[in-house]
């Protein structure tokens, strides 16, 4: 599953659009709205909408499971690419239309919340059974607004064809930041005439990259208390660097080149030595045409303790549901042990259920993927505040500069934290 949830979408109009929705934000999880008491005989449509079109087929297939055994509920499911996903559900949220159920993240979360747009989950949720950060994530005052889909860390996908030709030792449990740099520098040196890049990183690639590597250097991105950034912190600018660099080098491709081509297509085309991303690549990379000479390692090892974020997506229920009470019954056969299991096996991602989640790492056999979830032990929780779209904006206006060689990281980022100080003070 794809989580560039290192994106968040919701604009600052999204934001003022919402409190201006006549959502009450005394009370989270309210159900006003619409809800209402369906009998259990009467038919009943329910909508359910997710961000990956891949992942429709699946989704449907549980949502047809479901069908099978409580027959007077059909659900049917969408999608809306990434970029359109999040101004639907703003606009839905502002005119209280929100599909039944949904996909939501932790830098939409707070905000949904807040603003009562989600349905609190019921008392036979079983929380114990999922890892508590990730509960802990979805709650606003108490209530638990959401449920576990999944999560990931970050790893290295690499191709061992391009390593073996470049004369360069795969990667390492016990790689640095510096080996990292080394290798891919190398990389590139020994195969430039074929177009060969070692690593790629964009300004808005924060997620799979560089807050992987901020952390590993030391450094953070907003403080713990949410009111302040990060990214005039040494650590914070060393981390950028790694990547600054390896432009500079020539060892990454430039943001021009990234505008042209994804990390994901240079990798699955024989251009790119590593590529950092999540478990969710499991599907595409094993269809690939370099699929034989694909292998995952982990991240590499800085200064800090930290070197991974971990994130992952949920299943909402809209508090203003017309059917609110058979909603939340599929929301919960969405998270049981089978359905958990077949997201798992399906490779979509690790599956938030603990009971379920080795079914993620034999998903794929002919990879280690129990990396994605041995590196949660060092992962970082994910940046985010209220309005973490605000200051998102604000990494790729301040940062792509740098990245170009226009503006000196550490003047970037100091004038990244100022801007996103300001947001953060006025949000």
């Amino acid at each position: 599953m794809k989580h560039h949830t290192v994106r968040a979408a919701l604009s600052l109009v999204a934001v003022a659009a919402l409190a201006l929705a006549g959502c009450s934000t005394s009370n989270p999880g309210g159900t006003s709205g619409g809800q209402s008491s369906t009998p259990a005989t009467e038919n009943i449509a329910l909508d359910y909408m997710i961000w990956d079109a891949n992942a429709v087929a699946f989704h449907q297939g549980l949502a047809d499971q479901f069908h099978a055994a409580n027959p007077n509920i059909t659900v049917t499911v969408s999608s809306a690419p990434w970029d359109q996903y999040w101004t639907k559900m703003q606009t839905q949220a502002t005119s209280n239309t929100l599909p039944d159920i949904f996909w939501i993240n932790e830098p939409n979360f707070v905000l949904y919340a807040e603003n009562g747009v989600l349905a609190a989950l019921p008392s036979t949720y079983e929380k114990s059974a999922f890892p508590e950060a990730l509960v802990n994530s979805y709650t606003l005052g108490g209530k638990i607004l959401a449920a576990p889909m999944s999560y990931n860390t970050m790893a290295i996908w690499y191709n061992t064809a391009l390593f073996d030709k470049a004369g360069v030792a795969y990667p390492s449990a016990s790689w640095t930041l510096d080996d990292f740099k080394a290798a891919a520098n190398a990389i590139h040196t020994a195969l430039k005439d074929d177009g060969v890049f070692g690593a790629a990183s964009g300004p808005d690639r924060n997620q799979e990259t560089y807050y992987n590597t901020i952390f590993a250097a030391g450094g953070y991105v907003i403080s713990d208390d949410m009111k302040s950034s990060g990214y005039a912190d040494p650590g914070t600018i060393e981390g950028l660097k790694v990547w600054t660099d390896l432009i500079q080098s020539g060892a990454a491709p430039t943001v021009e080149q990234l505008n042209d081509s994804s990390p994901t297509q240079y990798f699955t085309s024989g251009k790119l030595a590593m590529m950092w991303s999540g478990g969710w690549n499991g599907n595409t990379l094993s269809k690939s045409e370099i699929a034989s000479t694909i292998k995952v390692a982990p991240l590499p090892h800085g200064k800090g303790n930290r070197l991974t974020t971990i994130q992952g997506g949920a299943y909402a229920v809209a508090a203003g549901s017309k059917h609110l009470e058979a909603a939340q019954k599929f929301q919960e056969f969405l998270v049981n042990q089978a359905s958990s299991e077949a997201f798992g096996k399906a490779g979509f991602g690790i599956p938030s259920r603990i009971s379920a989640a080795s079914t993620f790492t034999t998903a794929f056999p002919q990879w280690d993927l129990k990396i994605f979830i041995d590196q949660a032990a060092k992962a970082a929780p994910y940046p985010v505040s209220r309005d973490t779209a605000a200051w998102n904006k604000l990494e790729v206006e301040y940062l792509t500069p740098a990245w170009k060689g226009e503006v000196p990281v550490e003047q970037a980022a100091k004038d990244l934290a100022d801007a996103m100080n300001k947001v953060l003070k006025e949000g």
